[in-house]
Parts: C-alpha cells; structure tokens; sequence
C-alpha cells in the first residue's frame, strides 16, 4: 500500500518538475527574443521631429459640421465599397448610407484600450 503511495508522489513530483523547468525554458526564450527583436526595431526607429508651436485654436461655426457630416458619410460609404469590393462582390449591390449615428455609450477602458491602439500606430 505505501509502496503504491511512494511511487505515485514520485511520479508526481517527476511531473511538476518537468513543468516547472518547461515553462523557465520558455520565460527565457521569449525574453530572449523580446531582447532580440527589441533591438532590432530600435535601430529602425528615427529620431522624432521637434514638435512645432502649437497653433490657435479654430472658430468652429456649426455649418462647417454639416458639412463635415457629409465628408463623413461620403468617406465611410467609398470604404464599405471598398471592403464590398475586397471582398468579391464584383456587382453594384445599392449599398447607400443613410445616417451614421456616433455611439459613446462605451466604458472608459474600453475607449482608453482603443484610443490606445490607434495611437499606438501612428
């Protein structure tokens, strides 16, 4: 009986072991590589231009938004073509934006992490 209990905690032992060791393995291959390409994308990377004087701010009057609306529906429209266009659809499939409507009804880490991932591109 303890024999049977000998062997299976030395089994188990063998086993945590084994995983330990694997995942040290791996923490030290993606740091190494994290290294590796860091470098590499440093070097790459030119210096940034100093940042101009700021300009005043401009008078925004309230037909420059509708006008800016429609700049808006116009550029979303080509890109819905574009993608419809992309993506096989060879005929005109009267695709037509009637209104966009903005939703901010998002929470503020949701909005943070995308903001974040659009400046994170530029």
């Amino acid at each position: 009986m303890f024999a049977i209990l000998k062997y299976g905690l030395s089994v188990a032992a063998v086993g945590i072991l084994t995983v330990f060791v694997a995942l040290i393995i791996l923490i030290g291959l993606i740091k190494v590589m994290e290294l590796v390409i860091g470098g590499v994308t440093k070097k790459k990377a030119a210096p940034a231009p100093a940042p101009a004087a700021p300009a005043p701010a401009p008078v925004i009057e309230e037909t420059a938004e509708e006008e800016d609306e429609g700049e808006l529906i116009a550029v979303i429209a080509a890109a819905v073509a574009a993608a419809m266009e992309a993506a096989g659809a060879e005929e005109p499939t009267g695709f037509v934006v009637r209104s966009i409507r903005r939703v901010n009804n998002a929470p503020a880490w949701n909005r943070a992490g995308r903001e974040e991932q659009v400046y994170s591109r530029m």
